[in-house]
Formats: structure tokens, sequence, C-alpha cells
């Protein structure tokens, strides 16, 4: 294959076939790191135990040469792997989380699934902290007696959950098996978000099944309904551009007061993001006007942005329209500027979500990681130097 690149695996996990993929492999390597070469006949196993399609399965396992490489390479060069997969999950995980959603049926008894919920949190409790990852994913297994064979199949102990009726209810549990001694060790790996709370909306809300499947595509298309009830001012903006980042990946607050030099300044919209070792900074200023931005406001925006104590490694303009020269300021000044072509009302929610979600992704997907990361250092560079002229 191809030399794989990071920018190459972030395009494929887009698609939730190649995220599932992903996300398994990562937890499997984490948890049995010494087996990478295994991986990947192991995670395609268990997807065609699933009943993926042959499409779907061209997809992950595209998906799965290049993430292994990566791996592997990352390790030829003395890198922390297990800082590294703690770090991707973190970073991806509503990604993660909503390709694993995508695959559970729907039809499921709601009582079964919550049953199963209950069970994973409350394994989850009794996992020392040590032995999971920072959003929660963790293992079980028969030397510690929660697992026992029965028919073929196996079966949580405590709560007498078959891994067989698992896969029919549509969950991944990836399942490793190592010898001990004279004895084989059979140990699950349990997701984090399977014991996320969110889960259990996909079976209480019959209407939001067909949302919830449409999100197989990955697209983030359907606008939330939190906007119906908001007045058609800058809340509805912040609030669209707010939820397209969260799906995204990113951490977000709006409204929200940061320090600065001279007093604290208030953001419409901040959003942080987990890569690597390091947090991606991202400032969005929104101006919901009927009428053009004009230069005056640009050149207020980068003063206040150059004022924050924490400066954003990427600043954004959401605006119904600019005038030529507001235009020209923002470029020059730095600022990725989105141009909506009309104002947003709770009536045009949704087209406005699709615009921004779009060009948000446009913008983080042609970022590729190691040009993140520079930008981070070369951030931290400047405000080292800012902290010595001061």
């Amino acid at each position: 294959m191809p030399y794989a690149t990071w920018s190459q695996l972030w395009d494929l996990i887009t698609k939730p076939p190649a995220a599932v993929a992903i996300y398994l492999a990562l937890l499997r390597i984490y948890f049995a790191p010494v087996f990478i070469d295994e991986t990947k006949d192991e995670i395609l196993s268990q997807l065609l135990e699933h009943g993926l399609s042959a499409e779907e399965l061209k997809v992950a396992q595209e998906a799965l040469e290049v993430f292994i490489e990566l791996i592997k390479r990352e390790e030829k060069v003395g890198t922390n792997i297990r800082e590294l997969l703690k770090s991707i999950e973190k970073s991806e995980y509503e990604r993660f989380k909503s390709a694993l959603y995508s695959y559970l049926r729907k039809d499921a008894p709601v009582e079964e699934v919550r049953r199963t919920i209950y069970a994973f949190t409350t394994l989850r409790s009794r996992v020392s902290e040590g032995d999971k990852t920072d959003v929660g994913s963790y293992e079980i297994s028969s030397y510690r007696d929660a697992i026992e064979v029965v028919d073929n199949d196996h079966v949580i102990k405590d709560f007498n959950i078959s891994v067989k009726r698992l896969k029919e209810l549509g969950f991944f549990i990836p399942i490793k098996a190592r010898r001990v001694a004279t004895v084989t060790v059979v140990s699950l790996i349990i997701p984090a978000p399977y014991t996320d709370m969110d889960v259990l909306k996909l079976f209480e809300k019959p209407e939001k099944v067909v949302e919830k499947q449409v999100a197989r595509t990955r697209e983030v298309e359907a606008v939330p309904s939190i906007f119906v009830s908001v007045k058609p001012s800058r809340e509805v903006l912040e609030g669209i551009v707010a939820e397209a980042l969260k799906n995204l990946g990113f951490t977000v607050q709006t409204d929200v007061r940061l320090s600065a030099k001279g007093g604290d300044i208030e953001v419409d919209v901040w959003g942080v993001k987990s890569v690597g070792n390091a947090q991606f900074r991202v400032y969005v200023s929104c101006r919901n006007w009927d009428r053009d931005v004009d230069r005056t406001f640009v050149d207020h925006e980068f003063g206040r942005v150059q004022q924050l104590d924490q400066l954003p490694h990427l600043r954004i303009l959401v605006v119904k329209s600019l005038t030529e020269p507001a235009r020209k300021a923002a470029f020059d000044d730095g600022f990725f500027v989105i141009e909506l072509g009309e104002k947003a009302t709770t009536e045009n929610a949704q087209e406005i979500y699709s615009i921004v979600y779009n060009k948000l992704k446009e913008i983080f997907i042609g970022i590729a990681p190691e040009k993140i990361m520079k930008a981070i250092e070369r951030l931290r560079e400047a405000m080292k130097l800012l902290e010595e002229v001061t």
C-alpha cells in the first residue's frame, strides 16, 4: 500500500466502518501492545461476524492497514504508544461513539439494553483507574473470574450477559485470548461509549431512530432541536457553531470570559481539542447581522485576540457577509472566514448548520495533525518571546 499518513487516517475515520475498525484496533493494541501484527486480522474477523457488507469491510480493511502502519512507525521512533492511543481516543471520542452507535439495533428491547449498560457501568466501577483509558474504556477477564465459557459462548458471569447476544444487538466487544502458564485467559474489552448514558436515548426516543441511522454516513446534517425556541439573534448562530464544533470532537464553551491583558474578554465560541500531549484552541467570533461586516469590526477582533493570555491556534469569523476591505483585512490578519449569505434564524437553522459544519470540516480535515502540532509549537515559541520582551 502507499505510504500512510495521519491526514489519510483522519479522512478515513469520517466513515463509520473505518471509525469502528480503527477504534477496536486502538483498544486491542492498548490492552495488548505486544500483539500489534495480529490486530488487523482479528478485528476484520470480528467485523465479519457482525455482518458488515463487503463494501464496509473493504473500507475497514483500508483503515486498519493505514492505522497499524502508523502505529508501528511511531513505535519504531520510540513514541509512547499507550499515551498516543489514549490521546487519539480522547480527541476522536465523539466520532468513535457516533460510529459505534450507528450499528446498534434500534429495535432491541429497551430493558435488555438498560440491563446491559447497567452491567457495563457497574463493571467499570470495579476496575482501577490505572486499568482504564482516559475516557473510560476497560477490560475484564476470565483470569479475575469475570467471564466464563458456556456452550462455546463467553458469558459475563455476574450479569449473565452473553457475548453472542451482544453481537446480535450490535455491540462491538473485542475479545482477546492469551496463554498464562498452562491456562488460556480470555478478556473482553468494553469501549467507553457503551457506558455513556447517551446510548439509551437511541432506544427510548423512537422519533430519533432515523436521525441516528443517518449518522452512519458520518455527515452531521441534522440540526439539533435546541434552536427551535431560540430567538433569531446572535444566540442562534453561536449555538449552531458550538454544536458543529462539538460534532467535530471539540470541547466547546459559548459566551465564555477568558483572561486577557487589561481584563477578561468575552468570546462567542471557544473550542479546545487534544492533539497529542497539547491542546488545539479555536476562537470563533459570530456576527448575526442584517448588514455587511466592515473592516472596523475585523480590526477590533484582531486586537481582542492579541490581548488573550491564551492565544488561539485558529481564529474564525462567522458572518452573513463582509465588505471587500473587511474580507481583505481578515485574510491579512490570519482569520478563516465563513460567509453564510443570510442571517441565521430558527427557520433556516438547518441550512446554516450544514454550511457551518461543512466549512469547519474542510478546515480541520485539511490540516494534518503534524501541521497542527507545528502550529502549537510556533505559538509556544511566540508566547515565550513575548514574555521575555514584556
